[in-house]
């Protein structure tokens, strides 16, 4: 899922993806619209369930921070 907050012009990125050994993971991106600069960090979660819950938690998080969805991945 993606999301973007047009008041200061940053974005936030997570999806729900399974490694090469077959292990979910929840990789989340951020950074500026106006630059390259930004960040990412990968995290390993116990399965797929609870990869969708974190990112539901996300979700509500970046939407009282003024982000809107802009875009919702085929996995999630």
């Amino acid at each position: 899922m993606r999301w973007v907050n047009p008041d200061n012009r940053r974005y936030y990125q997570a999806d729900l993806v399974k490694d090469l050994f077959g292990d979910w993971t929840l990789v989340k991106v951020w950074g500026s619209l106006d630059s390259h600069r930004g960040n990412q960090k990968i995290c390993l979660v116990s399965g797929k369930e609870k990869g969708l819950a974190e990112i539901q938690k996300l979700m509500k998080e970046r939407e009282c921070r003024g982000y809107r969805m802009i875009q919702k991945t085929a996995e999630t």
